[in-house]
């Protein structure tokens, strides 16, 4: 019939057809009969008219052989039809048609990239052949889809091409074209230049929505539904249950679309270890116990045993192990290693879940953090009148701090205090050389009268010369408004001229609830009670309130509030509850209430202890660990998910050190074994010295940043961090075959296992031709040919008439 369909479209002049299109013939009519004449009228009329001729040559033709009247009959029936095709002027519509449309989605998300071991050997043995040819040899899922995809020089695509057109996306979140082209008919060589698209593709998608990419594909071709939709995938949807890939299954039903799924990956559970959110300290002691907290999540290891090591990098020597039972899939569960470093230095410790067997990836196993052991603890001097509250829980504190050296001073004390009590002193240190063994002072509510003008000059020079850390914490006595005029008075970071005290003798039955401000959230790591700063500022918000305040509505230039009270009526002002002063080398801090204490109700020294410890090594830091006294480097957390955007922020701790341009800083961002890459900071306008920038979209991996510039005299500010794969992608391993089965099922298709899925181009239906082009109708009715020809048969059927004598 092609053949023939070829000839009558070459005599009529039709243009023959491009490669992989065709033509597709209408014929249209005019009825010559009354409108609304019911069909089954016309066919007995027909039939009537075709048995009226068939009786006629019958009965005149009588002598006449069969072969004669047979060829009476035809003859006089064709003329009849082509009258018909006069009557109603017949038409023919010639259209240039198209190959039908397959799209081929393949699954990019993150959970691609999860590496299979398959149970038996035959199937671990398949899965390795689908990968011959490909670049990367790890058995993810991500590349067993390729393999099906490009084996065999793309064989699986050539087979779809023979009766079809093709489509390529890729889809996480949304489904874009895999080489970010469309092409109106894909041939062999359009092929050759998808394969480097294909072959590059990534498991970086941050979430996994194959409904949504399915319902996109559908209306990016709702002109020309394709004729099926061949989906590469796990089936994992990482979002909302109104994603997964069956609520699109009614929109492709509906527009008679077949979706078949190809099945990537295992449908056992993946066997993975996994450590997260590794906490320990950052000055740690020799010879003292550092605890490494971490959490282990694991999937197919539920109550097995699993042994984690402890180890410093680029050392195989592990220093202490610990074994615990594995959690349930998808769940964690706590560790801890407790070491006490034998020697000071700075040192990287490493905290892994030793590989189990079969696992499938290693990489997320292990997490390490700094610490700088130091041979000497923190020297803390605690000095009060009385032992208040504040006092008594801040001293019982740090003495069971491992990392602290207290010593205490309590002006009124018994005279046999300083024999029974090992942290305290008969008095306040006099000489300069005792003060400075210290590396912190706290003052609470003392009595300037015992101290001579010689102890607050040492002071002044502890804090201004020596870097030392001063907390000053207000009182109902003394503090701070008996140091008026005395040169504390010039340290302190607020004016004590405009300065009050509540009454002493009015009750105080009213609390408030202080508020973190951007220096406190920002500039140091004093108010850190958890991993992030918004989990942070959660936190502070619901601890119990305060009640004393001592009112100092006037800041020093330079002082920066922490914490503050907030207005209380239309009329009142915010007051400072936790500020800070630079002063020279060193940080005076200054409490204006002493009521922290009550931030252990419910919780002991869970937020109030973390509060006093850092603020102490805050304090007391550059002593610490030798830095350079210029700046800090700081980010907003040190583990980060892929795809979020890490916050640098650089802290100058005095002002002639900061920049005078607003961009005058540059942190240099380097991923081990990578390329650096430079990230401008500006100046945040509320603290000056203060710069803040940010680094979009980084990849997986650890990094170390560096202040670049300005330039430093020692070693620059650094800080080191961690980029993991999204947690979202990780929570659902096992290939979810029901779901990729379901929806083959409800839109007639068909599911394929990653050993079958070769079939699947020869099973594919073809399809229906996709209208392109219309040509200009053909009048057939009044073409000369077809009244030649009536011509033709009436003049035969003349001589065949007159040759049977019946003319």
């Amino acid at each position: 019939m092609q053949p023939l369909k070829h000839i009558f479209e070459w005599y009529f002049g039709v243009p023959p057809a491009d490669p992989g299109q065709g033509t597709a013939w209408n014929f249209t009519s005019r009825t010559p009969w009354p409108p609304g004449t019911p069909d089954w009228l016309l066919l007995i009329l027909g039939a009537a008219a075709i048995g009226f001729v068939v009786w006629i040559y019958r009965r005149d033709a009588r002598s006449s052989g069969w072969l004669a009247k047979s060829g009476l009959i035809a003859l006089r029936l064709t003329a009849i039809g082509l009258m018909l095709v006069f009557l109603t002027e017949l038409t023919l519509s010639i259209d240039r048609t198209g190959l039908p449309v397959v799209v081929v989605l393949i699954d990019d998300s993150a959970s691609m990239e999860t590496e299979e071991q398959f149970p038996g050997k035959e199937q671990d043995a398949a899965a390795r052949s689908l990968l011959n040819g490909l670049s990367d040899s790890r058995v993810t899922r991500l590349n067993l889809a390729k393999g099906v995809l490009l084996r065999d020089d793309a064989t699986f695509l050539h087979q779809l091409l023979q009766r079809h057109k093709l489509q390529v996306y890729r889809f996480s979140e949304t489904a874009v074209p895999a080489d970010n082209e469309h092409f109106e008919c894909m041939t062999p060589e359009d092929v050759k230049t998808l394969l480097p698209a294909l072959s590059g593709l990534k498991g970086t998608g941050e979430q996994t929505r194959p409904g949504p990419a399915v319902r996109k594909v559908l209306n990016d071709l709702r002109g020309a539904p394709p004729s099926a939709i061949i989906i590469l995938s796990d089936g994992i949807t990482s979002t909302t249950d109104a994603d997964r890939l069956t609520t699109a299954a009614d929109a492709a039903r509906s527009r008679l679309v077949p979706i078949y799924a190809v099945g990537t990956g295992s449908e056992e559970a993946t066997r993975d270890l996994e450590l997260f959110d590794l906490l320990a300290d950052e000055v740690a002691f020799v010879n003292d116990p550092v605890t490494f907290t971490a959490k282990l999540r694991s999937f197919g290891f539920a109550g097995k045993e699993v042994t984690i090591t402890l180890r410093e990098k680029d050392s195989p020597e592990i220093l202490t192990t610990t074994r615990v039972k594995a959690p349930a899939d998808g769940q964690s569960s706590k560790v801890e290693l407790t070491f006490a470093p034998p020697k000071d230095g700075d040192f990287e410790y490493i905290v892994e879940a030793v590989p189990a067997p079969r696992e499938t990836t290693v990489e997320n196993n292990s997490k390490s953090r700094r610490v700088s052991v130091r041979q000497e603890r923190i020297r803390v001097l605690l000095a009060d009148s009385i032992p208040r509250y504040e006092f008594r829980y801040l001293k019982h504190l740090l003495e069971r701090d491992k990392t602290i050296e207290l010593k205490t001073v309590l002006q009124e004390a018994d005279v046999e205090y300083a024999a029974e009590d090992t942290t305290a002193l008969d008095n306040f240190p006099v000489r300069k050389e005792d003060l400075f063994r210290f590396d912190a002072v706290i003052l609470g509510d003392i009595n300037p009268g015992y101290l001579s003008e010689g102890v607050f000059e040492n002071l002044r020079e502890f804090v201004r010369e020596a870097g030392g850390g001063l907390v000053v914490v207000a009182g109902p006595q003394y503090t701070p408004l008996a140091l008026r005029g005395t040169t504390l008075d010039a340290m302190l970071p607020v004016q004590l001229s405009s300065a009050k005290a509540p009454p002493a003798d009015a009750p105080i039955v009213e609390g408030f609830r202080p508020e973190l401000t951007i220096e406190g959230r920002k500039s140091s790591s004093i108010f850190r009670f958890a991993e992030s700063e918004l989990e942070s500022l959660q936190i502070f918000r619901k601890l119990p309130e305060l009640y004393w305040l001592f009112e100092a509505p006037e800041l020093k230039p330079g002082a920066m509030v922490f914490v503050e009270r907030p207005p209380r009526g239309l009329d009142g002002a915010r007051l400072p509850v936790i500020a800070l002063q630079r002063y020279g080398a060193g940080k005076v801090l200054f409490h204006a209430t002493d009521d922290v204490w009550r931030w252990r109700f419910r919780t002991g020294d869970t937020y109030y202890g973390r509060y006093w410890v850092q603020a102490i090594r805050y304090l007391s830091r550059s002593r610490l660990l030798g830095k350079d006294r210029g700046a800090e480097l700081d980010t907003d957390r040190q583990d980060y998910q892929r795809g979020d955007t890490i916050h640098f922020r650089v802290r100058f701790f005095e002002d002639r050190l900061s920049p005078i341009e607003n961009d005058g800083v540059t942190v240099m961002v380097e991923r081990r074994g990578d390329v650096q890459r430079p990230v401008k900071l500006t100046r945040i306008p509320q603290t000056p010295s203060v710069f803040e920038g940010q680094l979009p979209g980084a990849g997986e991996g650890t990094y170390h940043a560096w202040v670049a510039t300005p330039a430093f005299r020692d070693a620059p500010p650094a800080r080191d961090f961690r980029v993991e794969s999204t947690d979202r992608e990780r929570q659902r391993r096992a290939l979810d075959r029901a779901e990729l089965e379901q929806t083959a099922r409800r839109t007639h298709g068909k599911y394929y296992s990653l050993w079958d899925a070769g079939k699947l181009p020869e099973e594919i239906p073809a399809g229906q031709p996709v209208p392109l082009e219309s040509q200009e109708p053909i009048a057939l009715w009044n073409r000369w040919e077809l009244l030649l020809l009536f011509s033709a048969i009436l003049t035969a059927e003349w001589l065949l008439r007159k040759r049977c004598r019946m003319a």
